[in-house]
């Protein structure tokens, strides 16, 4: 594989991180109804009386939400590149990184087949339903150590770029480490079925989701602009010399 070819693969690796974005936003959230989730105070039969009003939207939206987290995979070995070729001949924050970002890939695809179960058959007990439901967002929330340890890994590689171009601005580095630390709070979820530390509520939801979401546009546009002008510079060594060069050589 020539280097042109390989930057061309890194771009589309970076880049990858904003369809996942906008693609787990739409599945997720608007087919998945989770513009906020519904709210784990709901009785069992109020819940599998929601998810049989919504039931084929449900099962579709976490079926493709399956499908586009996938999406997480490219977006951390591009990030696992970039740390790498920053943190030299011995590095173990990259590595802590890459096995945070397939775990989380992991969490991101298995979480909505567990939602698609509790849509799976309108018709079962009530209380069925509403305990799959739990399974999902707790084992959603509570697992987030793993998407922390690599988002303060890459902002901790990130801050000691000493590159003649640093990829990662320090305020990006910085919102990456504040974001892996951001997630403590869902440590406390399972003990709210109300107000902003529910899994629907303001921190929970809204806040954290909110960090979350800057972190992975914030650094995969650094990746992604880095790519580029590294792809130019090949280009531009490509590039034929004028006939007067040639001649003076």
């Amino acid at each position: 594989m020539t280097v042109k070819q390989n930057l061309k693969y890194q771009l589309m690796a970076a880049a990858s991180g904003f369809a996942f974005e906008i693609l787990f936003t739409i599945f997720w959230g608007v087919f998945g109804h989770n513009l906020p989730p519904v709210s784990p105070n709901l009785s069992g039969p109020a819940l599998a009386a929601y998810f049989a009003n919504h039931h084929t939207s449900i099962l579709f939206g976490n079926s493709m939400t399956a499908l586009v987290a996938v999406l997480w995979i490219p977006w951390t070995a591009q990030l696992t590149v970039v740390m790498r070729r920053i943190e030299g001949p011995s590095p173990v924050l990259t590595i802590i990184q890459l096995i945070g970002g397939i775990l989380t890939a992991w969490v991101l695809m298995f979480c909505p087949a567990i939602w698609a179960v509790a849509a799976f058959r309108p018709d079962i007990d009530p209380n069925t339903i509403r305990m799959v439901n739990d399974l999902g967002f707790i084992l959603f929330n509570i697992t987030y150590a793993v998407t922390s340890v690599q988002a303060i890994a890459a902002g901790l590689v990130g801050l000691a770029d000493r590159g003649e171009h640093p990829v990662f601005p320090r305020w990006v580095s910085g919102w990456a480490i504040f974001a892996g630390f951001s997630f403590i709070p869902l440590t406390a979820m399972p003990f709210f079925k109300t107000g902003p530390l529910a899994w629907n509520g303001a921190i929970c939801f809204w806040g954290l989701f909110g960090t979350y979401f800057i972190w992975t546009a914030s650094m995969g546009y650094c990746m992604a602009k880095d790519a580029s002008r590294r792809l130019r510079a090949e280009n531009d060594t490509e590039l034929p010399r004028p006939r007067s060069a040639a001649k003076a050589s």
